[in-house]
């Protein structure tokens, strides 16, 4: 049991946690009479949320409101059935949307909190009380990816799964650690001659429960994301590597532990996950073959001697992956794709979570983890490779599973930045253990040993090492952290206003609203008479607050479909898009094209609009570069199909004609290469004309290496006619933004 001291301690490092969380985004997200939550899959949540509600315990299986041809609604239970039973709880199924908002935005700091006294339980039950303590103050105020998904508003699936991951790991700890000595001598006294040394205790003496426990939480881990079948695999990558690091009988007890909670998780995914989820069989898979390997540990070790077992497993991992290709190839190839997914995709580029994390601004930076966790991130490598390094000693199971885990979401995190909200905590941990082995160092005294015997190495010792611990592994968080929790709200209000709009000014898209609260039949689903035009990212936003069907959602379904459609330079190809999509409205914001952001820099979604539509960036610009006084200058060239295309036309000019005048330009273009030996493209000359047609018949003239080129992205360069297909319905401006500027969304309906 924790003493009195550590549970005063713990209680306040969780209000801090709590503190954090909750207090400086609050006037954020609770905005007047609606909860404007921090990021765009919150609103999916809710529309899950208010459905289940009203149709408690039942889900959305199958969703008609989420594209124009229903979606099977590819999201793992747990998170929403948790919260929609507090507010039938508490509220009854006839809770307002705004109960519903409010109790769920609560959840993430709750969770988050949750998730920080896992990680005290699990550095505590692997190296003690010191380390405990400190590894829930470093979760708790680490800035990264954990602090920003466990913040008030940032309702997903993300505080919960970090908060059910660590609960296993200590769960196992718990189950595996070596337990105290019975019967210790006292300090100085010598065994009797003859005697044994006291053994430490294995599983019969700590009973089952512990494993128990790791299974419910792997199975409601699964239950709460559809990829957990991840911790699966890293619970048997410890399990198979045990033989080269541990004892037989430490060995027994881990492959116990892991048969106990692969086959209560098990039973927990058969009983209660929907078969039909995506990964569904994955989990299946990876729990039947944790079993299997764990009941062939259990039977191998007493019979085998670890050098066998130990050649035994790397015949067994030759044979299987020779075998399982040949027998399940649809299986294999879906753990590779999902491997894959750790590699850099120009697709996936257009997802900032998804980015690999050195690629995370588009440009290879190596100072991007310190820009995301700061000190957490090298301290965390410099503590699990000394953890590693001391296993070799030690021979702790328990310690090889957290340097497992903890080296896995590195690298996880390096391929996409979004396994961070895994790393922070992973790193909490292994920094306590490095921090309390310099402070023993420096002899610092604590309640277990208030007077340190230590060999003094520099002057001022033990100062140095209070120093070193505070300077390096509290310091340079703190602002980061303060900076993180003041995120601001997701959705501006200009598109607050555009989905009232669409909710109270369009016709419904099915035949009553009270079909958005229905309970759905997948068999017998209603198909909605229209859809909305719209990029991905707002795609939940249309769903739940408009109650209108968006083309395109943030699982980036129809995105391909939709980019073609923005990106088309004729009309008729664009219309021809919206009727596949049977959509009637196009929503055209300030965000699709291109716009000058200062320093040469380009703000905006185009290339992901042409990267998504399987065009060649180079079909609409290219960056180039011109030689000033003060070095080398960027020069974005816009050719003139960039002008033709409907996100441009849209957006910029409300679907009117163009005329312009004195701003096209003819600009020479070289190839060079630079000292490093990569090719770029240099403008050596730029001459404007006072029409677009001159300026094409110069460059044609002038023959190879010259172009007809605008030099802005959002002045007009090339005459474009007037859209007849689609009328503009309504403009949408940001609060105090000038009269001069376009509007920063509109809305228009296609021309019946």
């Amino acid at each position: 049991m924790p003493r009195r001291p550590d549970l005063i301690f713990l209680t306040l490092i969780i209000g801090i946690a709590l503190g954090l969380r909750v207090w400086a985004p609050w006037g954020d997200v609770f905005v007047d009479s609606r909860v404007n939550f921090l990021e765009t899959d919150a609103w999916y949540h809710i529309r899950l949320l208010e459905n289940q509600v009203r149709n408690f315990p039942h889900h959305i299986t199958v969703d008609p409101y989420a594209s124009p041809e229903a979606q099977y609604v590819a999201v793992a239970p747990l998170l929403d059935t948790m919260v929609a039973t507090v507010v039938v709880a508490t509220r009854g199924t006839h809770a307002s949307t705004a109960d519903i908002e409010r109790v769920a935005a609560l959840a993430p700091p709750i969770m988050g909190v949750c998730a920080v006294f896992a990680v005290w339980a699990l550095a505590a039950l692997a190296f003690g009380r010191r380390e405990g303590l400190l590894a829930a103050f470093f979760v708790a105020i680490l800035p990264g990816h954990f602090l920003d998904r466990t913040l008030v508003g940032f309702v997903d699936h993300h505080a919960l799964e970090a908060w059910l991951m660590f609960s296993v790991v200590a769960a196992v700890v718990a189950a595996t650690r070596p337990l105290p000595m019975r019967n210790a001598l006292p300090t100085g006294s010598a065994l009797p001659t003859g005697s044994a040394l006291p053994t430490r205790g294995a599983l019969p003496t700590r009973g089952a429960l512990p494993a128990i426990a790791a299974g419910v939480f792997l199975g409601l881990y699964l239950l709460a994301w559809t990829s957990g079948a991840l911790l699966v695999a890293m619970i048997a990558a410890w399990l198979v590597t045990l033989p080269f690091i541990a004892k037989a009988a430490d060995l027994a007890v881990a492959a116990t532990t892991t048969a106990i909670l692969a086959a209560v998780a098990l039973a927990l995914v058969l009983a209660f996950q929907d078969s039909h989820l995506y990964r569904y069989s994955m989990q299946v898979v990876s729990l039947a073959g944790l079993l299997a390997a764990s009941i062939a540990f259990l039977l191998l070790t007493p019979r085998l001697s670890l050098m066998t077992l130990r050649a035994a497993i790397a015949g067994a991992v030759v044979v299987m992956a020779i075998a399982v290709p040949l027998a399940a190839p649809a299986f294999t190839s879906q753990v590779l794709f999902d491997f894959m997914r750790l590699t850099p995709d120009p697709a996936r580029m257009s997802v900032l979570e998804a980015r690999p994390l050195f690629l995370y601004s588009g440009n290879w930076h190596w100072t991007q983890p310190w820009e995301f966790f700061r000190s957490s991130f090298y301290l965390g490598i410099v503590g699990v490779v000394w953890l590693a390094a001391s296993i070799w000693r030690t021979r702790r199971v328990d310690h090889w599973l957290i340097v497992i885990i903890t080296t896995s979401m590195f690298a996880a995190t390096v391929g996409q930045n979004r396994f961070g909200y895994y790393l922070v905590p992973a790193c909490a941990v292994v920094m306590a253990w490095l921090a309390v082995r310099v402070l023993d160092w420096g002899g610092v005294p604590h309640a277990g040993n208030r007077t340190p015997q230590v060999r003094s190495v520099i002057p001022l010792q033990r100062e140095v090492a209070v120093i070193l611990v505070a300077g390096l592994a509290v310091a340079p968080n703190l602002v980061p952290a303060a900076i993180t929790t003041t995120r601001s709200g997701g959705m501006p209000v200009y598109w607050a206003e555009v989905m009232e709009w669409l909710r109270t000014e369009t016709p419904l898209p099915f035949s009553s609203d009270d079909y958005y609260l229905a309970r759905y039949d997948p068999a017998n689903l209603q198909a909605p008479a229209y859809s909305v035009m719209n990029w991905w990212d707002q795609g939940y936003w249309i769903a739940q607050t408009a109650h209108r069907v968006p083309a395109a959602n943030p699982t980036q379904a129809k995105a391909g479909e939709v980019a073609r459609f923005y990106v088309a330079t004729d009309e008729a190809a664009g219309l021809a898009a919206m009727k596949a999509l049977h959509a009637r409205y196009v929503i055209a914001d300030w965000e699709l094209p291109f716009r000058e952001m200062g320093q040469g820099a380009l703000g905006g979604r185009f290339e992901n609009l042409a990267t998504w539509a399987g065009r060649p960036t180079a079909d609409f610009y290219q960056l180039c570069y011109a030689q000033a006084p003060t070095g080398w200058q960027s020069v974005w060239l816009f050719r003139e199909a960039y002008y033709q295309t409907l996100a441009y036309r849209l957006t910029v000019l409300g679907g009117a004609a163009a005329s312009p005048s004195n701003n096209t330009w003819v600009v020479r273009t070289d190839e060079r290469v630079d000292a490093t030996g990569r090719h770029f493209c240099e403008v050596s000359d730029r001459q404007i004309y006072q029409t677009a047609d001159a300026a094409k018949a110069a460059a044609q003239q002038k023959g190879r290496g010259y172009l007809a080129v605008g030099l802005t992205p959002w002045q007009p360069a090339f005459p474009t006619p007037a859209i007849t297909g689609l009328r503009l319905a309504r403009d949408f401006r940001q609060p105090g933004q000038p009269l001069t500027e376009a509007p920063v969304a509109r809305v228009f309906e296609v021309v019946q």
